[in-house]
């Protein structure tokens, strides 16, 4: 554990220098308290092994938070294996964790094909940034296996439904199997995303908090308490994932990082833009020696403002979608019911060769009701759910 091993040397040296600056006291003594060392880096590492994290320092193309950082430079958080799979506390993830690790000589093929997917390789960040905790390969492991059992759910539901409309065994063939793939990888891709959204979604539920979290430490550090124990006091006062992203910052101060290196981690592996913008503002008044209170009271004026731009933007976007919403929802399947009762209503003939070209017969029109319309709407939906700010 490189990173394990960095943070020792550091600890020594801070050790070394301290005795250094004793030397010419009584009873100083030249050499370094190695025992004492070793049960610093005990305790970090039962703490890591308690939360089955590991790390090892990486390179990488990505330039942000992965775990514990150390000047700067990324670092990979492994959290345990996949065989720990079959341990965990979840019903389901042990069941999924033992079906992999029974049928592993055909899940670690899939596996590995899904790893090479690009948005794949940023999965071990996402899952650190939304504090999940699994492991990059524990996560692709998991999506292998859902994604398999839906394939073969696929291609008995595909062969079923070809035995029902009795489609040539030629189309069966070539057509099942192809949907089966094709339900597979949506699968995969679908549940490989889920940590990206849902490291955005606490990103969004920070952003929420971070007005009045600010105004309340603005007001801490103007009583004269200081910054470490403001933290501490947002950590406990109830801002949903901001106080628990202020819980993991107080850990790494706890274990030994500066303030300043633990915030700007903080910066590093929240989603939240707002909370980025101001914590950079916190670090720059530290180092610079700036009114922190009037600076967070500024900054939490700005995000505020912000989020009612934010509100504006959405209230303009929706007075154009009510419009859409509107003829998909009440003009269109009015205009498809006229139509579909003009096709198949015993008129002139004259006037029914006009309609004869419509594709509307009942049983096309009952698909349109009871499958495309449902599909708009749902869409409609769940387009407004995602585009609305969470203020």
């Amino acid at each position: 554990m490189a990173e394990i091993d960095y943070l020792k040397k550091k600890v020594e040296g801070r050790w070394a220098e301290k005795k250094r600056s004793d030397l010419f006291k009584p009873g100083a003594h030249n050499t370094i308290d190695m025992e004492q060392v070793d049960k610093i880096v005990s305790k970090m590492k039962k703490k890591y092994k308690e939360r089955g994290v590991e790390l090892e320092e990486v390179g990488g193309r990505l330039n942000e938070l992965r775990g514990i950082i150390a000047e700067g430079k990324t670092a990979e958080v492994e959290i345990q294996s996949v065989e720990d799979l079959a341990e965990f506390k979840s019903p389901l993830v042990k069941r999924l964790g033992g079906f992999y690790l029974k049928f592993g000589g055909l899940f670690r093929p899939l596996s590995g094909i899904l790893s090479k997917l690009p948005f794949v390789k940023q999965i071990d960040f996402y899952l650190y940034s939304a504090n999940m905790r699994y492991s990059a390969k524990q996560f692709i492991a998991l999506a292998t296996v859902v994604a398999t059992l839906v394939f073969f759910a696929a291609l008995i539901f595909g062969s079923l439904m070809a035995t029902i409309m009795s489609l040539p065994l030629g189309i069966t063939v070539v057509v099942v199997p192809l949907m089966a793939v094709v339900a597979f990888l949506f699968t995969a891709v679908v549940i490989l995303l889920i940590p990206k959204r849902k490291a955005q979604m606490r990103g969004d539920s920070v952003s929420k908090e971070l007005p009045f979290a600010l105004r309340h430490m603005a007001t801490e550090l103007r009583a004269g308490i200081g910054l470490y124990r403001t933290i501490q006091a947002i950590a406990t006062a109830g801002y949903g994932d901001l106080s628990e992203e202020f819980a993991r910052t107080i850990g790494e101060i706890e274990e030994g990082t500066d303030t300043q290196v633990a915030l700007r981690h903080l910066a590093l592996r929240t989603q939240s833009r707002a909370l980025r913008n101001a914590l950079m503002h916190i670090i720059r008044a530290l180092k610079t020696g700036g009114n922190l209170s009037e600076i967070m009271n500024e900054i939490a004026g700005d995000v505020a403002f912000e989020l009612r731009m934010k509100m504006r933007d959405f209230a303009e976007k929706m007075n154009f979608f009510g419009v859409i919403f509107i003829f998909a929802a009440i003009v269109l399947p009015v205009f498809v019911a006229i139509l579909g009762g003009i096709r198949n209503t015993p008129l002139t003939k004259g006037i029914g060769n006009m309609f004869e070209a419509l594709p509307l017969s009942p049983e096309v029109i009952a698909l349109i009701y009871l499958v495309l319309m449902p599909f708009i709407l749902i869409w409609l939906l769940a387009y407004i759910l995602m585009a609305q700010p969470k203020v």
